[in-house]
């Protein structure tokens, strides 16, 4: 039994489809064709839309090779044809299959990441911090240069204060996904 998903990604593309056959992942998009065998499967991450709408995306992951399947069809310029019941199913599908045959893939939920957000900006405040202290020395103003690196790095200090309260993602169990991002 072949499972199907399809879906118009942009106004000028033929429909994408996408389907599971013998344990393969397949994505048809016109005349071309990509096989991704669910063994060599490494993360599956289900994403919903922020506002709890019906909008859902799926993200899996084979070793360096990426693949995105959307659940919504573009129609035409801010129109768009819920897909959500075939979504489901491939989705499900996808994630009993894969659980079988990659049993050390990680399966979870594609939320807001905080933490991941808070480290790219304590990244930048820790360069910015750097190279304000770099510039006022080299222009001879250390104690202004000092006295600004010494706020930035104060900031920085409370940020990663707050690293181990946020969550680190979502994981679920393959064989019974969510069921409100499933229906």
């Amino acid at each position: 039994m072949e499972i199907r998903h399809a879906a118009r990604l942009a106004p000028f593309q033929p429909e994408t489809v996408w389907s599971l056959e013998a344990g393969t992942l397949v994505e048809t998009r016109g005349p071309r064709s990509r096989r991704f065998p669910l063994s060599s499967l490494t993360r599956y991450r289900l994403a919903a839309e922020a506002g709890g709408g019906r909008r859902r995306s799926l993200l899996v992951t084979f070793g360096r090779r990426r693949l995105v399947i959307v659940s919504q069809s573009y129609l035409a310029p801010g129109r768009f044809e819920d897909r959500l019941a075939s979504f489901s199913i491939l989705a499900r599908a996808i994630a009993a299959v894969g659980a079988d045959l990659a049993p050390r893939a990680r399966f979870g939920l594609a939320r807001f990441e905080a933490r991941t957000a808070l480290t790219w900006v304590m990244g930048l405040m820790a360069f910015g911090a750097i190279a304000t202290l770099l510039f006022s020395l080299t222009a001879g103003m250390a104690a202004v240069g000092i006295d600004m690196a010494a706020r930035m790095s104060f900031a920085l200090f409370l940020i990663l204060a707050a690293l181990p309260w946020l969550s680190r993602g979502q994981p679920f169990d393959p064989r019974d996904p969510p069921s409100d991002l499933l229906p």
